[in-house]
């Protein structure tokens, strides 16, 4: 009897940390919305905070439709089968397993429903809050929203069952690591971000940016010069992030006693990526920039995200330290390549993300329950690679999709309200000859267009328009 007591109180007491886990992970969505405020122009602000706010809500919803079953629930290793509207009609106070979610046994013996729903979802909430800072001020609000949903849906569960279910393939085939997301959640939600960014092009006057220009001559106006609203927003923001981190990494502890050890690795990456991306900007004689401090700091916490239960200390200082690295060299590498990225997601969440799982790779040991097997560390990191490619290859599928149908609906549904018609751009209009002639590429023009806030909220801001 005293035996089935202790474990008794341990399973509560796993259910409680995988209650406060998933608390400080949803408090990130506020660390992101102070983030993205202070980092954009204090005229958007309005904007950032409302997409902050309901992409949570939209997530939430998504992932109670199809996304928990689709991730979880009974199928193959690439599509779940059932589970969708998850217990929407089941009574009420029900914990126990099944019902179409076989694996859930495995993952979470003995745990309630309700409770891994929760945790579940606010790692799906924060991969769509990703896409919101690399598109940040020329988006449409309805397009992100509906992109969040689709994202939320059908792009990252289906992905994210590959690694994380039990027969996901990539975990069967290939013995894929990726500890607690830095491919299954910041990879696909820095992938998504860089595909709509691409589409929907530069804020207008960045770098001189004019997105009515004619092609090849877009980028010859004189560069705007774009501040930051509050860096005080932007560092609160940061040191929240980190906050929730602590549960976004150790609440995917299978034992209460692994926690220590995953705390420790997160504190020590994000720290190292925040020294050391100071460090590397100091040898290259320029000013310290908080905005980099605090893009190295996440960067960090990203990076270790794949593996911070089975690598030592000294490899978390490491991989840190690398990301400084990444985050310098994809900043610069997108201002070449004209990539408009306010906040720097694409190198934190992507670049990152990346870099933290073939880490995962090159620094993990042999830990049972997670790793059963002697690490080769040549074909772990061919494994590590192989999942990297497949999920970033099927977000930018999926990515590509949803923003060029989401775009093609919002400019069919305002080309019918008359919105763009009008005397000196005929270019929108339904009726427009050109249109008509079927040709594919002005198609996803028009709908690349749609995706864009208008000209005057470029300019004057899109504060309460929400348009």
């Amino acid at each position: 009897m005293a035996q089935v007591a202790v474990i008794t109180e341990s399973e509560q007491l796993k259910t409680l940390w995988l209650v406060v886990a998933g608390s400080l992970i949803f408090f990130m969505n506020a660390g992101f919305a102070m983030l993205e405020t202070g980092l954009c122009q204090v005229r958007n602000s309005t904007n950032v905070l409302a997409k902050n706010l309901i992409v949570f809500c939209v997530s939430i919803l998504a992932f109670w439709i199809l996304g928990f079953g689709l991730m979880f629930g009974n199928g193959n290793g690439w599509l779940g089968n059932t589970g969708l509207f998850f217990q929407a009609f089941d009574p009420p106070l029900q914990n126990g397993f099944g019902g179409g979610f076989d694996s859930l046994q495995i993952l979470y013996p003995n745990q309630p429903w309700m409770v891994v729903f929760f945790f579940q979802l606010v790692f799906a909430g924060t991969t769509a809050t990703i896409v919101s800072g690399a598109m940040a001020e020329r988006v449409k609000f309805w397009a992100f929203f509906s992109f969040s949903f689709c994202l939320v849906a059908i792009a990252y569960p289906i992905t994210g069952r590959w690694v994380w279910h039990p027969n996901g393939w990539l975990t069967t085939n290939f013995n894929f690591l990726d500890f607690a997301g830095s491919t299954v959640v910041h990879s696909v939600g820095g992938m998504a971000g860089l595909v709509g960014t691409i589409l929907i092009g530069p804020r207008r006057g960045w770098q001189g940016y004019n997105p009515d220009a004619t092609k090849g001559h877009r980028f010859n106006d004189s560069p705007q010069n774009f501040g930051y609203n509050n860096l005080s927003f932007a560092t609160l923001g940061c040191l929240i992030l980190w906050l929730g981190w602590l549960g976004f990494n150790g609440g995917s502890a299978r034992s209460i006693a692994h926690i220590p050890h995953i705390i420790a690795t997160t504190m020590l990456a994000g720290a190292s990526g925040g020294v050391f991306v100071l460090l590397l900007r100091g040898l290259r004689s320029h000013k310290p920039a908080l905005s980099l401090v605090i893009n190295g700091i996440l960067g960090g916490l990203v990076s270790i995200t794949a593996s911070s239960v089975y690598v030592s200390l000294a490899a978390a200082i490491i991989i840190g330290a690398v990301s400084s690295i990444w985050i310098i060299l994809l900043e610069k590498l997108l201002e070449q390549l004209k990539i408009d990225d306010p906040v720097g997601a694409i190198p934190v969440h992507l670049g990152c993300g990346i870099w933290g799982t073939l880490a995962a790779g090159l620094f993990a040991n042999q830990l049972p329950p997670y790793i059963n097997y002697p690490v080769i560390r040549i074909e772990q990191i061919f494994a590590q690679a192989i999942g990297i490619i497949a999920i970033n290859l099927a977000t930018i599928i999926f990515s590509l999709i949803f923003w060029l149908l989401i775009g093609l609906i919002i400019y069919l549904l305002e080309s019918i309200n008359n919105t763009f018609k009008s005397s000196t751009n005929r270019s929108y209009s339904l009726g427009d000859r050109e249109l008509n002639q079927n040709h594919f590429y002005r198609y996803l023009h028009f709908a690349r267009k749609a995706l864009r806030v208008s000209k005057e909220e470029e300019r004057e801001g899109s504060d309460g328009t929400f348009s």
